[in-house]
């Protein structure tokens, strides 16, 4: 009976020839010369790839554009409610100074009330 190193040095070497001879078949294939006019088929080849890269450029333009608006708008969006947001405090100061200025006359006019007194205080 034979050694089983010996068979798996046997199957490697077998499976080893066929993928020899493949590979020589591709490098021949390979190696042989293209058909038709090999210039004029880099040439547009060529010209297909500068296409490419000319609509690439392009969509990259109107992508750049569409970002630069969504950037003004958002901006202005930001103009708009920083504005609102400082009318809103403005109003609300001026409601608070208003407020301040009614509570102290109140307590001014109604001096029992500051006293805590609920006889002379007015409801």
């Amino acid at each position: 009976m034979p050694d089983i190193r010996t068979l798996l040095a046997l199957a490697a070497l077998a499976a080893s020839i066929p993928a020899t001879v493949r590979a020589e078949d591709e490098v021949s294939q390979r190696s042989a010369p293209e058909a038709g006019d090999p210039e004029a088929r880099r040439k547009a080849l060529n010209e297909e790839q500068a296409a490419r890269a000319r609509r690439d450029v392009e969509d990259h333009r109107q992508q750049v554009a569409a970002h630069a608006a969504a950037i003004a708008t958002m901006n202005a969006r930001k103009a708009r409610d920083d504005a609102a947001f400082a009318e809103a405090m403005r109003q609300h100061d001026e409601q608070v100074a208003a407020y301040e200025a009614a509570r102290a006359e109140w307590e001014r006019t109604n001096p029992a009330c500051r006293r805590k007194d609920p006889v002379g205080c007015p409801r």
